[in-house]
């Protein structure tokens, strides 16, 4: 039968090479960032050793970045509308290359987190900017729907080879290197973004939210040092009661402040909409379980196994090789099934694997936690595009940044508790029964998000019939 016969859609035409380019540099920007997020894991115990720092330096080291990237996420979305994606974007590709340089000669732990912060404000120009740089380039809605999941997979991989790459790293180059990776590949992007792709003309130049986005960084701020310090001085320690109530002060002004802004950085309106607020729950939960359970592995592998950064990096192979099969088995699911139900199976099945993992422990059988980490990783990458394309579908394509954005924030938010928190249950030095507390954690805050999926998927109506306009 022919593919032109009536009643039969036509086919999609062939990507051109400046869809593929614009998928390739942003899809490498964003696996650029993802990767220092969770590489960096595995250099712990080298970095705490070379500069002295206890568990709480090494979670700053790591939450430094992710609460500079969740905070000014929004902040630099208002600069992409006035400057256009593409000068942003290029703007945070350089800066964090130039950051990454910085870590590497970093010969202190003050340089090191002075670094990190750097590097999430560059990783907090380019992400959000990236996105829109591929929907505007790519503007074939089936062909849109492909290059997004693949632009979410490369996150997905970043993530999953972090360890793996970080281990391998370290082992035979140094805790430096992994910082070194990043030079060439946002040089690449550069070169290949300035040189192939057009600009997204800026939009209309509307007022700063400034109140706004100052409440937003100080709320992030405080809870980031309230978890972590809670690690180090106690809860009923006057810091961390102080910062605590910072955080709720600032909270409190910050949703006040939204709710009366004329043009606020995050329009409540938003949470009306279809998909929306639980889209950006379930990538909250994810990052708590996802990112939390990494940082703590990498640290129990080397300190109750006694496994070298080599080892214990390719102890992970069996969570990222799920995990990368898992984005394109996702990919398919999400065609076939929508966003809402691959989100609700595949949050389910790595809960049962943390779950399996906290009751196994560490220091037991590798094949049955291997297997373990393998439903763990399936259902990480399976969910990685469904959270993507959920959010985008729950707005009008001309928000497709802003909702994008507000998606990264959340996770990030996610990656900085889920760190701080899990962190905190895995004790210093790391023990055994701290391990299990901490992937009861993992496994209780992803089986929460399989409930909130679960719920947006019973509530799913037809989204065209829902207004998109804030």
């Amino acid at each position: 039968m022919s593919s032109n016969e009536p009643g039969r859609p036509a086919p999609s035409p062939r990507p051109s090479v400046r869809e593929w380019i614009a998928v390739f540099a942003t899809g490498s920007a964003f696996f650029m960032t993802v990767l220092d997020t969770s590489i960096v894991n595995l250099a712990l115990p080298s970095v705490a050793k070379d500069l002295q720092l206890s568990l709480v330096g090494l979670q700053w080291v790591v939450d430094g970045y992710t609460m500079v990237f969740a905070s000014f996420l929004q902040i630099l979305r208002h600069r992409r509308q006035r400057e256009g994606a593409k000068r942003l974007f290029l703007a945070g590709l350089a800066l964090f290359a130039f950051a990454s340089g910085f870590c590497v000669l970093a010969q202190g732990p003050m340089t090191l987190q002075v670094a990190r912060l750097l590097q999430g404000l560059g990783a907090a120009m380019l992400l959000p900017a990236s996105l829109a740089v591929l929907s505007h380039t790519v503007k074939d809605p089936k062909r849109r729907m492909r290059a997004i999941s693949a632009w979410a997979a490369a996150g997905a991989l970043g993530m999953a080879l972090g360890p793996v790459i970080g281990g391998i790293s370290v082992e035979f180059f140094g805790w430096r290197s992994i910082f070194a990776i990043n030079l060439p590949v946002g040089l690449i992007g550069f070169w290949l973004t300035f040189r192939h792709l057009d600009d997204i003309p800026a939009g209309r130049r509307g007022r700063f939210d400034l109140l706004g986005q100052t409440f937003a960084v100080l709320s992030l701020c405080a809870l980031t040092y309230t978890l972590i310090q809670s690690n180090h001085g106690g809860l009923i320690a006057s810091t961390t009661i102080y910062s605590a109530m910072l955080f709720i002060a600032g909270t409190t002004a910050f949703l006040l402040t939204e709710t009366f802004a004329k043009e606020p950085m995050l329009p409540l309106g938003f949470f009306r909409f279809q998909g929306f607020g639980s889209t950006a729950a379930v990538g909250l939960l994810h990052n708590i379980g996802i990112y939390g359970l990494i940082f703590v592995l990498s640290i129990s592998f080397q300190q109750l196994r006694h496994a070298g950064p080599l080892v214990a990096g390719l102890m992970f192979l069996p969570l990222t090789g799920a995990l990368a099969v898992g984005t394109r088995i996702g990919s398919k699911l999400l065609q076939a099934y929508g966003p809402a139900w691959v989100l609700v199976g595949g949050h389910l099945a790595a809960s049962i694997g943390a779950l399996a993992g906290a009751i196994l422990g560490v220091t037991e059988d590798q094949t049955l936690l291997s297997i373990a980490l393998v439903a763990i990783g399936l259902g990480a990458g399976v969910t990685t595009p469904a959270m993507s394309v959920s959010i985008l579908d729950s707005v009008d394509r001309s928000h497709s940044g802003l909702a994008s954005g507000l998606l990264n924030a959340a996770r990030q938010t996610g990656s900085v508790i889920g760190v701080a928190v899990l962190g905190a249950l895995v004790e210093e030095p790391a023990t055994a029964s701290g391990t299990r507390a901490a992937l009861f954690a993992a496994a209780s805050a992803l089986a929460a998000a399989a409930i909130v999926a679960l719920w947006r998927a019973a509530q799913e109506i037809p989204l065209a019939a829902m207004p998109k306009n804030p």
